[in-house]
């Protein structure tokens, strides 16, 4: 039995900031998929076709190297298409292997990707268990969380419930992937090599236009656990910076000190950067991620208007905002917030709010993106009822290009405004004198640089 296992490459729009200061990280779901049907004594391989980027016509040589009875695909909404034409040239060049998709869009359009001839199943949700007991041979009927074809028409099985103790996974199967190769994005490292880690599943959110893919439960890692994981990736491959890729972080703010503190007592020396919610975090907290090597934390702030926030569910104080950001700063650690230009009742007014909000927070760095409804959410829904989506081609969900036709403002308000903005903020004297004096290192002058040059290009 030999499983092959794929991360389609990315493809960005020339002009998307993206295609400027995205990094490249390691298919995490890939290297549990792997290391859980390693357990079982099966031969098994991954394909990271985005560390290096590559065509997805380069999987052909890859697959000339062996054949493989199963080929497992992961796919986001924007990248489906590229992880369907991956699907096709399996087909054409191994026909008697056995195709799975699994991801976040196959998960909540099982019935779009089983109606591709490439694709034999979709494993929906948290695969570990679900893929393990597919390519294992138990009945397909008797198998949670899968959907397949069956007599010209897809069967979708009882959902599989989320996996309850993550400390019983086995970590990431890192040997499979070329970790030297990962980089996370412009601003989010001081040191290399670098790669992410997950410590925990879920998010308790009900933001409108996030698809929730681990649940609303969240479910957390022990601190003991992710510090053995720490280790391996230390000692065994010279890991120097962590990027925490959790939905959010500080969930647990207990667990977080717990890890934080072992990580001062063990010693290890990792630079690391996260995903925080401004509600979740206190100072107590935030010193002691930075006495255990956090320098950098991100925020989803969205939007400067109260009400565009209440429509999506995500009601906001901002008083907290400003006081967090504070907080954050006087314990040391530099901060990124996020916005979103093209919410539900967007006007050029409330875009105007936003980026007023930005320069008065005036965190280390900002990033302006497209709001996107993808499928699976609310905010798809509630496009898709209003007759206001312009588009269902996938390649197009990418942060970058408006797919809403919004009443209150044009797609090349918007456009205009994401360039304005982020010169707007980049751009200030103040600014960038702060940035040239905290340089620190030949890392730091570089990704500075580029940061420059991007924002002037766009």
């Amino acid at each position: 039995m030999k499983v092959l296992l794929i991360n389609p490459p990315w493809t960005i729009k020339r002009r998307n900031l993206w295609a400027k200061i995205g990094g490249v990280l390691p298919p995490l779901s890939l290297g549990y998929l792997a290391a859980a049907v390693r357990q079982e004594g099966v031969d098994v391989r991954i394909l990271d076709l985005n560390a290096p980027q590559t065509s997805v016509e380069r999987v052909t040589d890859h697959l000339r190297d062996g054949r493989y009875d199963w080929v497992g695909i992961t796919a986001t909404t924007n990248l489906v298409h590229n992880a369907r034409r991956v699907a096709a040239h399996v087909r054409r060049e191994q026909p008697q292997a056995q195709i799975v998709l699994g991801g976040v869009h196959p998960t909540v359009l099982p019935e779009e990707v089983l109606s591709w001839p490439e694709v034999d199943y979709v494993v929906r949700g948290e695969g570990e268990i679900t893929f393990t007991e597919l390519v294992s041979g138990r009945p397909v009927e008797k198998i949670p969380g899968l959907s397949f074809k069956s007599g010209g028409e897809a069967i979708h099985n009882p959902p599989r419930p989320l996996v309850s103790d993550l400390d019983a996974l086995p970590f990431p199967a890192y040997d499979l992937l070329p970790v030297g190769r990962y980089i996370p994005a412009l601003g989010g490292y001081k040191r290399l090599p670098a790669i992410s880690v997950v410590t925990s599943r879920g998010c308790s959110g009900q933001c409108s236009y996030c698809n929730n893919f681990h649940g609303r439960r969240v479910r957390k890692r022990s601190a003991g656990n992710v510090i053995l994981e720490l280790k391996l990736l230390k000692e065994r491959f010279g890991i120097k910076e962590i990027y925490f890729f959790d939905d959010s972080f500080t969930e647990f703010p207990g667990k977080v000190k717990a890890l934080c503190d072992q990580m001062v007592t063990e010693r290890l020396d990792l630079t690391w950067s996260c995903f925080a919610r401004f509600n979740l975090v206190n100072p107590e907290l935030l010193r002691a991620m930075r006495a255990a090597g956090c320098h950098h934390a991100s925020y989803g702030i969205e939007s400067g208007d109260a009400q565009l926030l209440h429509g999506v569910r995500k009601p906001t104080d901002f008083d907290q905002v400003r006081q967090v950001i504070a907080w954050t700063h006087q314990a040391g650690i530099e901060t990124l917030l996020g916005f979103m230009l093209g919410l539900p009742g967007e006007t050029p007014e409330t875009m105007e709010r936003t980026m007023q909000f930005a320069l008065e927070l005036d965190p280390d760095m900002v990033l302006f993106d497209i709001t996107t409804p993808f499928p699976g959410t609310e905010l798809f829904a509630w496009a898709k009822r209003a007759g206001i989506l312009k588009t269902e081609n996938w390649s197009d969900y990418d942060l970058y290009t408006p797919v809403m036709r919004l009443p209150t403002v044009s797609e090349e308000e918007i456009l205009r405004f994401y360039s304005q903005a982020h010169r707007r903020f980049y751009l200030r004297p103040r600014y960038l004198a702060r940035r040239f004096f905290k340089i620190r290192s030949y890392q730091d002058f570089k990704q500075d640089l580029i940061a420059f040059l991007t924002i002037l290009g766009l």
